[in-house]
C-alpha cells in the first residue's frame, strides 16, 4: 500500500516493509496456475513478490525487532458522529483526539512447518490521546499480544496468488478493571493474495469461550463481527485499500475502513483514513463510530 521508492532486499527491520516500494506489490506474477505447494514449499511458476522476500528475510534474521501490524501517528482524528458522554462508559471526551498506533514482533522459531516459516511473538498498542483537551488524558489504550506461526504458501484463488498464510493465538484488552474492562480471546487464520499491484487478504476468527459470569463483553463477536476483509491497490504514487468486518447476522453489524497513502519520504508515507462501524475501540465496542483522521505511516508488517 505504501507508494515511497523502492526498498532493496535487506535484513528486516523495522522499517523494512512489504510494499514499501513504488507499485512494489509483486516483482513478476505467476506465469501460469499453479496447484497447492504445501507449507514452506514453492511451485517453479511462482515469481517473488516482495511480500515473501520479506518472509524470506525474517526466517534468516531471528530475534530481530519487525513490524507486526501497521505503525501509523495521526495527530488530527476528528469524530463525525452524535456519540457524547451519556453513551460512552469513560464519560465525556473531545471530538478531536490523537491516534497512535504501535505494532512489532519477534520471530522466536524458523522452519516451524516448512523451510520458509516462523513462529513469533508480537505486541499491538493502539492510544487514543485526548491531546486537545484540557487535562490530555489517553482515552483509551488497547493492547493486544499475539503467538503466531507465518509461512508462505503456493495456490491460487479467483486469479490471485496466495503468497503467505498466518494462523495465530490472539489476547486483545484495554487493561482496565471493573465497568470498563474490556478483553477477549481469539484464535484466527490470514490469508494473504496478491495479482500485479492488486492484493486481499482474509483473516476469519473464532473467540474462545468464557465463562459468563466473568465475561467483560459477552456479545462482543456480535459488533466485531467473526471476520476481517482487506483489498486494495498499491500504485508508484498513491496507495489505498478497505478494511471491512462483518457478523454475518440478521441483526447486521460490523465496520467499514478506507485508507489512502501516499509517499513523504523512503520510510515515511502520508496517511489518510476514514472509519465508520463497531469495534473502533474496545471501549465502546457497541457504539456506531464515525471519525476521519490524518497523519503519517511509519511502518507496516505482512
Amino acid at each position: 500500500m505504501l507508494g515511497s521508492a523502492p526498498s532493496t532486499a535487506a535484513t528486516p527491520g523495522l522499517l523494512s516493509l512489504p510494499g514499501h516500494g513504488a507499485g512494489a506489490l509483486m516483482v513478476d506474477a505467476f506465469e501460469s496456475e499453479t496447484s497447492y505447494g504445501g507449507a514452506g514449499r514453492e511451485s517453479v511458476d511462482i515469481a517473488f513478490s516482495d511480500r515473501a522476500e520479506w518472509v524470506r528475510d525474517v526466517v534468516s534474521d531471528r530475534l530481530s525487532l519487525i513490524p507486526h501490524k501497521r505503525n501509523y501517528v495521526l495527530p488530527a482524528v476528528f469524530r463525525l458522529d452524535n456519540l457524547d458522554e451519556t453513551e460512552s462508559p469513560n464519560g465525556e471526551f473531545d471530538d478531536r483526539e490523537v491516534e497512535f498506533q504501535f505494532s512489532v514482533q519477534v520471530p522466536l522459531w524458523s522452519g516451524a512447518v516448512g523451510e520458509n516459516s516462523f513462529v513469533s511473538l508480537a505486541y499491538t498498542n493502539r492510544s487514543y490521546w485526548q491531546a486537545y483537551s484540557g487535562s490530555a488524558p489517553i482515552r483509551e489504550s488497547n493492547h493486544e499480544p499475539e503467538l503466531l506461526v507465518t509461512w508462505l504458501s503456493d495456490w491460487r484463488l479467483w486469479g490471485f496468488d496466495c503468497v503467505a498464510s498466518q494462523v495465530g493465538l490472539s489476547h486483545q484488552s484495554n487493561g482496565e478493571g471493573g465497568a470498563l474492562s474490556r478483553g477477549w480471546n481469539r484464535v484466527y487464520g490470514r490469508f494473504i493474495f496478491e495479482r500485479d499491484d492488486y492484493f486481499f487478504s482474509l483473516k476469519p476468527w473464532y473467540r474462545i469461550p468464557e465463562d459468563r459470569a466473568s465475561d467483560d463483553n459477552p456479545h462482543i463477536e456480535r459488533y466485531l463481527g467473526n471476520f476481517e476483509f482487506d483489498a486494495g491497490y498499491r500504485g508508484d504514487f498513491f496507495s489505498t485499500s478497505v478494511m471491512v468486518r462483518n457478523n454475518l447476522r440478521s441483526d447486521n453489524r460490523g465496520a467499514v475502513e478506507l485508507r489512502f497513502t501516499f509517499p513523504l519520504g523512503r520510510n515515511i508515507s502520508g496517511y489518510l483514513r476514514y472509519f465508520n462501524g463497531y469495534g473502533e475501540s474496545l471501549i465502546n465496542y457497541d457504539q456506531s463510530i464515525q471519525s476521519v483522521g490524518i497523519g503519517v505511516e511509519l511502518a507496516r508488517g505482512l
